[in-house]
This record gives C-alpha cells, sequence and structure tokens, in this order.
C-alpha cells in the first residue's frame, strides 16, 4: 500500500466469526472516519437497493405478506406506521404520452442489524416490510426507486440541468494506455447512475461546463444531489466524469 492513500493506514487482524477485535475496528473508524452529523428532523429518504416477494411457492392467500424493500436510508428516520411514496412509482402509458406516478403504501415493520425495530434513521442499512402487492417488489423490481414519506419526495425529473466535472482520461479502455476524455457532445446518449438509480440521458450543451439531459426513465432526486456519467466506447460503458444537478 506505499506510494497510496492507505498508506499510514491503521491494520487491525479481527475474526467476524469469533466476535474479536470488532470493537477496535469500530473505535478506529470512528477515530479516522468520524460518523457525520446527522438531524432526524430532515425529511426521511431511503435509496431502494433490493426488493422482494417473501411469499413462498404454495402458500394460502391467507398467509400471503406484503412486498418487502431494502436499502440505506440517508437522512432523517422512519418508524413502524408511517405513510410512504416511492418514486419514481410505477410506468404507465396512455397512447404515445407516458407517465410515472408515485406507489403509496405504509411501513409494516422495520429491520436492522437482525432485529425488530420501531424505527430507524439514517446511517445503515434498512429491512422495510409493506402491505403492497408482491408484484411489485418481487425480483428487485423497486430497485434503484426512492422512498420518503407521504407529500415528502424529491422531484421526479425526466430532464436535469448539470453542472459537470469532466475526468482528464478514462480508465481500463480494452487494456490500453487510457484515453484522454473529450467534451460531451450535443445528442450524445450517456449513462447516468444517482444513488442506485441508472438511466440514460440524452446530451445538450449548454457551455463548456452546463450540460442538459433528457432522460430515458426518470430519476427521484434533489437539486445539489450528484450523478456519474459514463460514455459508451465499444460495447463497454467507461466512466468520465460527474454531474450535479442545478
Amino acid at each position: 500500500m506505499k506510494g497510496t492513500v492507505a498508506e499510514n493506514a491503521p491494520i487491525i487482524p479481527i475474526s467476524a466469526h469469533h466476535d474479536v477485535n470488532l470493537d477496535i475496528l469500530i473505535q478506529a473508524i470512528e477515530e479516522h472516519i468520524p460518523s457525520p452529523e446527522r438531524d432526524e428532523s430532515n425529511k426521511p429518504m431511503m435509496y431502494v437497493a433490493r426488493s422482494f416477494d417473501i411469499n413462498r411457492p404454495g402458500a394460502r392467500p391467507n398467509e400471503f405478506k406484503g412486498g418487502v424493500i431494502g436499502g440505506s436510508i440517508v437522512k432523517g428516520s422512519f418508524s413502524v406506521g408511517d405513510k410512504i411514496e416511492i418514486a419514481p412509482g410505477k410506468k404507465s402509458q396512455s397512447g404515445h404520452k407516458t407517465t410515472w406516478t408515485p406507489i403509496e403504501s405504509q411501513i409494516s415493520s422495520l429491520q436492522g442489524g437482525g432485529s425488530n425495530l420501531s424505527d430507524m434513521s439514517a446511517g445503515g442499512l434498512c429491512g422495510m416490510a409493506t402491505p403492497l402487492d408482491p408484484n411489485f417488489t418481487r425480483g428487485d423490481n423497486l430497485s434503484g426507486q426512492v422512498v420518503s414519506r407521504k407529500g415528502e419526495l424529491p422531484p421526479i425529473r425526466e430532464h436535469v440541468d448539470l453542472d459537470v466535472s469532466l475526468m482528464e482520461s478514462m480508465i481500463g479502455v480494452d487494456g490500453e494506455t487510457p484515453e484522454s476524455v473529450t467534451p460531451l457532445r450535443n445528442n450524445e446518449l450517456v449513462m447516468v447512475n444517482v444513488a442506485t438509480s441508472t438511466s440514460l440521458g440524452v446530451v445538450s450543451v449548454s457551455n463548456k461546463k452546463k450540460f442538459s439531459l433528457k432522460l430515458r426513465l426518470p430519476i427521484c432526486a434533489e437539486t445539489g444531489s450528484r450523478l456519474s456519467l459514463s460514455r459508451r466506447v465499444g460495447s463497454r460503458w467507461h466512466l468520465i466524469g460527474f454531474g450535479t444537478i442545478i
């Protein structure tokens, strides 16, 4: 690790199986990477990474359980019984017009760290049980969506204006020497990632740093959120920079 940012990092032997030195590891993390101050009065928000249908094949109707969503709470706190919205939500088509409607539900139970909890706040992974039809949540169908309390969702965006910062070069282009990153072009198709969400966007150029993207799939994100930008080279997407929503 000589010459890297980890050159002087502490090395702590641990065994999770035997519960050895986990407390020392946590202490070292707090000393070197302190937990940020969190305001639980903020509007709660969770990025959905997984969603499940937990019903076993052959279960009787009276045994059915609602869909489960899992992810990271990034601010605020949720409590059992909270009414929630999941966005961008479900897609509906009317003629040539496509609309996205947030999915409304309620928190039936919360689980974190292997325990059932009455409330959970930012700083860890969360499992959230709901009375949703499991058809909505099966097979990670809701991955990439955002959960908040009803009426407190960030904007659903089909178009974003960005302040863009590009890298000097792309890494790992077919194992060759890194290529320099050329500026974004009008009508270029790029891939964007914000939190757990992935979409494609068509570029409109305003000036050297300001760009607009028309998104193929909407995202739910606040002003100031960062998203990564990737360009297709050959058959693969390569990271070229990031943008901040303005």
